[in-house]
């Protein structure tokens, strides 16, 4: 075996997550349109998070977006799944318990409360939905007590602007909300568009922090353009632009409007807890074309696109974090580290006719360097990947990948599942 037929077995697993996913309706493009390394290397935006977050314009950009990436200190709740909407790109169908909530309430300052009694510590606090003005009082108290619990966190609100008047604006600011995020629907009817710019208009004067949040859906390059113009001339703050997803659902809405998915859907394919979807080709590309529009026309407003791969990086970062704590209780696992710039779990692998002078290799360096850990099983040896360069130095034709991991819980302990091989640098 060697490194190419190593990674056979990944592009099996991937053409088999194709051909699976294709059975939902909507088939993928023939060869990604948008290479992720076209996120890199432009002056148009900073990259951030392993180039899966790109900031533009003025630069600003929420610290809720921030405490996502990684999910640590942040939590968002919701009251009910309910929405006056109808996008037939909503993905909340996807949400456990949808049904459900559709029709009853949760009690999101009762949930609120039991989380500070249990004495979880948050920086970023999240109302979101359905729509959450369908239940104005309920909003306001749950603002009210994360103002009371946790005096300095910064707190958000997710709404289409439902009824919302300067006088509700006023009410949510006095409750403790810091950022309303407005979510606008460009196949609203025209009349449905204006009264929530309106709304957004008004809310500057009355929140502190105004912005919008929505999809870049391919084909609507010169409305975005647009709505950039407007939302820079009113002193929002910000706009977050969201990689357009596939819900699994709805499909013939998808392809009556010429949609396909995106080639390669995820930097590193997993099993991920984000419910949006699948990233629909194309919403990259123009995302991209709004982020130099705002440089172009030196737009003042902060412009955020936050790739699907971005939305995946909290759920990688409390699952892998804890390898140093487990390393250090149980012993396991000693050739792996992990990675705290993209949270995966990583280690070096050599193959076949390699694996017998790589494990020499490491032999002489651990004489030299001490505490050095390697392990051999079916053909192949793992071994700590920050020996990658000293092992070349003594084995020089050696073949040698990065193997890609996940912690996985499991009924005792945790266990390693490899997700990905990369060539060794």
């Amino acid at each position: 075996m060697n490194l190419s037929e190593y990674k056979t077995a990944f592009d099996e697993v991937a053409a088999d997550y194709e051909r699976t996913v294709s059975d939902f309706g909507l088939a993928f493009e023939g060869e990604e349109s948008q290479p992720r390394r076209s996120r890199f290397g432009n002056a148009a935006w900073a990259c951030e998070n392993c180039g899966k977050s790109l900031r533009g314009g003025n630069g600003w950009v929420s610290p809720g977006c921030l405490a996502c990436r990684t999910g640590e200190r942040t939590v968002t709740f919701f009251i009910s799944l309910k929405c006056p909407k109808n996008c037939y790109f909503c993905f909340n169908p996807n949400q456990e318990d949808y049904e459900l909530y559709r029709r009853e309430c949760r009690d999101a300052v009762g949930e609120l409360e039991q989380a500070h009694a249990a004495g979880a510590a948050f920086d970023c606090i999240a109302l979101t939905g359905g729509e959450p003005l369908l239940h104005f009082d309920e909003t306001r108290a749950f603002f009210e007590k994360a103002r009371d619990l946790y005096p300095n966190a910064h707190t958000r609100l997710y709404t289409s602007g439902f009824e919302l008047d300067a006088a509700r604006m006023d009410a949510l600011r006095e409750s403790g909300l810091r950022e309303i995020r407005f979510s606008i629907k460009l196949e609203d009817s025209e009349a449905e568009r204006r009264a929530v710019e309106e709304r957004m208009r008004i809310a500057v004067d009355h929140i502190p922090d105004v912005m919008v949040e929505m999809p870049v859906i391919p084909g609507t390059l010169d409305e975005m353009r647009e709505l950039l113009e407007k939302l820079a001339a009113w002193g929002l703050k910000g706009i977050n632009l969201l990689e357009f997803c596939f819900p699994l659902g709805n499909a013939e809405a998808f392809k009556e409007r010429g949609f396909t998915l995106r080639k390669q859907p995820f930097d590193v394919l997993y099993n991920y807890w984000y419910a949006g979807g699948i990233p629909v080709a194309g919403s990259e590309a123009e995302a991209l074309e709004l982020l130099r529009y705002a440089k172009e026309r030196g737009l003042d407003i902060g412009v955020h696109y936050c790739s699907s791969d971005n939305k995946n990086t909290g759920q990688l970062y409390q699952q892998n974090s804890v390898l140093p704590r487990m390393q250090a209780a149980t012993g396991r696992y000693r050739a792996y580290r992990f990675d705290g710039d993209d949270y995966l779990i990583k280690c070096a692998k050599a193959f076949g006719t390699d694996v017998a002078r790589v494990g020499e290799a490491l032999e002489k360096l651990a004489q030299i360097q001490g505490g050095i850990e390697w392990s051999v099983e079916n053909g192949v040896i793992a071994f700590p990947d920050r020996l990658i360069d000293d092992v070349r130095a003594c084995v020089p034709d050696v073949e040698i990948g990065v193997s890609l991991n996940v912690l996985e819980p499991a009924f005792e302990g945790a266990n390693m599942r490899e997700v990905g091989i990369v060539s060794g640098s």
